[in-house]
């Protein structure tokens, strides 16, 4: 049995890496027979069997990383030397990545080993990929796929916002159909497989998709973006893909419950009346209810339900609605109660004069830990976004005002990457270069460029999303 002291288990895909990276060192210096070459091919395949029984296999660089089916591998001091010289080895063949089809753990040890062997050789040819391409499908071994050497930044900002698009669709669906007494969550549970696999691949890019804000629809916008910054909070924590898929459809059904309260209250300019706040707080179990109606399975329901239940209720079960049965919400409703304050702080309601700049969210959030937020997940929270979460419109010390982009690994979390914003000829802000704070070097002993304030994007007449879902300069 571990102790307190064991050091914690290895990460898989670091394994698969250092014994792809230990093969691939062999098959250079021995033949196919040797006895080194046959053990290195042993432990390589035993893990390639595992990793591929259930799905594919997935190796990609992206940004100068290594991910193994869309999870980053971790930098550690034992193993960055070996992930830097695989870095430089498939960069060198104009490789992006690998992958291997689920079941190719039947394949033979000499299929596997004439694999390597032409990964290796490729390097000597005058287009390295295209080569290697021809060769694999020549002699058959297309049970693994090579993937170009690309930014894909584009075509993951294109996938990301048909996705959202995708969500906005669904849940007015779901809603619409949910007040007839005939919705499904098949669908549903699709779209939030497809939104944690995006959550996986690129955690920037979903935080970012969860700054657009379209105020004709905000009902269910406000519901995608719970969804998006639910998910993003549960991944970061280390939740199973299971778990995710469950938070993320619990996100998209938070708010179901409003479908039943005219839009003349939801919509409703100044302060609501006593009664018109009691309709407001009985939107949770109108919720569950319409979720009790929706055509699933009971298992499905009963780990949904509790979730979109919980999310205005306080870490000592005050808040609304009122209950007596249990003492804590669940992880899930405090996770949604989290993102779910977020989002509304950040939005325009018609009950106040304007809303909160991501950074002034979050300090407002900070004062009130403990009492209306669970005190581990906030600081999660805000730890993930950042102190100026990404999407945020921001001044900088020199005057020019930027997007923060994104925070690139072990940077600090004031020193983001941002995209500055240029005036143009009609007023309006179009996008100039991306610099990264963390790495910016002055010259002249000026003080380093940094971020003053937040702030909002009606203040400069501009929508952050169109800045961030652009192309980067």
């Amino acid at each position: 049995m571990l102790n307190e002291n064991s050091p914690p288990a290895e990460d898989p895909g670091i394994i698969f890496l250092k014994v792809l990276y230990h093969l691939i060192q062999t098959a250079k210096i021995y033949d196919d027979n040797n006895q080194l070459t046959r053990e290195s091919l042993t432990k390589f395949k035993v893990i390639f069997d595992e990793m591929t029984r259930k799905e594919d296999l997935r190796i990609q660089i992206w940004r100068g990383r290594f991910y193994v089916n869309g999870e980053k591998l971790p930098y550690r001091r034992e193993t960055v030397r070996i992930i830097n010289e695989m870095i430089e080895y498939f960069s060198g063949r104009g490789l992006g990545g690998l992958q291997f089809i689920m079941n190719s753990g039947e394949v033979s040890s000499e299929n596997i080993l004439k694999f390597i062997r032409l990964l290796d050789v490729s390097i000597k040819h005058e287009d390295p990929f295209n080569w290697l391409g021809r060769q694999i499908g020549g002699q058959a071994l297309t049970w693994g796929q090579i993937l170009k050497e690309e930014d894909d930044t584009l075509e993951r900002k294109e996938r990301g916002k048909k996705t959202y698009l995708y969500a906005l669709d669904s849940i007015k669906e779901v809603a619409d159909k949910a007040s007839q007494g005939v919705a499904g969550v098949r669908k549903s549970r699709r779209l939030a497989q497809t939104i944690v696999d995006l959550v996986r691949e690129d955690h920037s890019l979903v935080l970012g998709l969860s700054i657009i804000k379209v105020y004709d629809d905000y009902t269910y916008v406000h519901s995608v973006n719970v969804s998006i910054l639910a998910t993003c909070l549960g991944s970061y924590i280390g939740l199973s893909k299971v778990a995710l898929e469950r938070l993320c459809v619990c996100g998209l059904f938070h708010d179901l419950g409003k479908v039943e309260i005219p839009k003349k209250v939801l919509l409703k300019r100044g302060e609501l009346s006593e009664e018109e706040w009691k309709r407001m707080h009985g939107h949770p179990l109108l919720g569950v209810r319409q979720i009790l109606r929706m055509n699933m399975t009971k298992e499905m329901r009963s780990k949904i339900v509790l979730g979109p239940f919980e999310h205005h209720l306080n870490p000592d079960m005050s808040g609304y609605p009122k209950t007596h049965f249990k003492k804590h919400p669940s992880l899930l409703g405090k996770i949604l109660r989290i993102a779910d304050v977020y989002e509304a702080l950040t939005a325009n309601r018609a009950y106040r004069s304007r809303s909160f700049t991501p950074d002034e969210a979050l300090r407002k959030m900070w004062s009130e830990i403990g009492k209306n937020f669970d005190p581990v997940l906030l600081k999660s929270f805000i730890e993930m976004m950042g102190v100026y979460p990404i999407g945020s419109i921001v001044e900088l010390s020199d005057g020019r005002r930027a997007v923060v982009m994104n925070y690139p690994d072990e940077s600090p979390k004031d020193s983001p990457r941002v995209q500055i914003l240029i005036e143009d000829d009609e007023g309006g802000m179009t996008p100039g270069e991306t610099i990264s704070l963390s790495d910016r070097i002055t010259e002249n002993r000026l003080p380093p460029l940094k971020i003053v304030k937040g702030l909002l994007p009606s203040q400069l007449g501009v929508q952050a999303a169109h800045f961030f879902l652009k192309e980067e300069k």
